[in-house]
């Protein structure tokens, strides 16, 4: 009996040792699997570079080519200055003196074509006398001037007999009506009135200038032959 105990209290410490063992065993296998080793560190991908975007290129629209036909050339016509050079030509004028000398001539012209308007009237030709040069007025007085005129008249038969036969006779009837527009200069103090047609040039006044005052040069007789 007493062996049979011991065996059975053998054979429990026996039991209680291994169920001991593998209860720690089994702790032991627990803690370890428990206790994880640390995960391999993980290498990092470097960051891609940050994209810059380029700005798109700027394209200007050039506006659209019209075709045309060009537009045609206006000549515009002569200056004042081509009329200076055609009307002082080599004689040594001024700009300033053409221009006061021109504007004068014009001013008389203009004056006597009021007075031409009734050439018969003896107040006329005395308005016309005023505007004569002396020099003038003392060869045209002449009577054998006058008949030397005569003969040189386009419209034969006419009698000059006194300058003023001369003034309405001669004078008026060759000037009247006309226009005058430019002036061309003989020398600084002998000028020409003309009127300009196209490319024809017609002399209608002379003009002398006399102590500073111009005045109409009726030309002689040995001027015209």
């Amino acid at each position: 009996m007493y062996y049979k105990c011991m065996k059975i209290t053998n054979f429990r410490n026996t039991a209680i040792c291994l169920i001991s063992a593998l209860s720690f065993a089994g702790t032991a296998v627990s803690c370890q699997s428990t206790k994880a080793e640390p995960p391999a560190p993980v290498a990092e991908e470097p960051a891609p570079p940050p994209v810059v975007e380029e700005p798109a290129p700027v394209v200007e629209e050039l506006p659209p080519v019209i075709e045309q036909e060009p537009e045609p050339v206006i000549e515009e016509p002569a200056t004042d200055d081509d009329e200076y050079s055609r009307s002082v030509g080599d004689v040594a004028v001024s700009r300033d003196a053409f221009s006061e000398d021109k504007e004068k001539i014009l001013s008389i012209i203009a004056e006597l074509d009021n007075i031409m308007k009734d050439p018969a009237s003896n107040k006329s030709y005395n308005a016309w006398i005023g505007y004569v040069a002396p020099a003038s007025i003392d060869y045209w007085k002449i009577r054998k001037n006058l008949q030397k005129a005569e003969k040189k008249l386009p419209v034969k038969g006419v009698k000059l007999q006194t300058l003023q036969d001369y003034f309405k006779l001669v004078f008026v009837p060759a000037r009247r009506g006309r226009e005058v527009t430019e002036i061309r200069y003989i020398s600084d103090t002998y000028i020409k009135a003309v009127q300009v047609q196209e490319e024809q040039i017609t002399v209608y006044y002379y003009f002398n200038k006399v102590d500073g005052k111009w005045m109409i040069h009726l030309p002689t007789n040995e001027e015209f032959s």
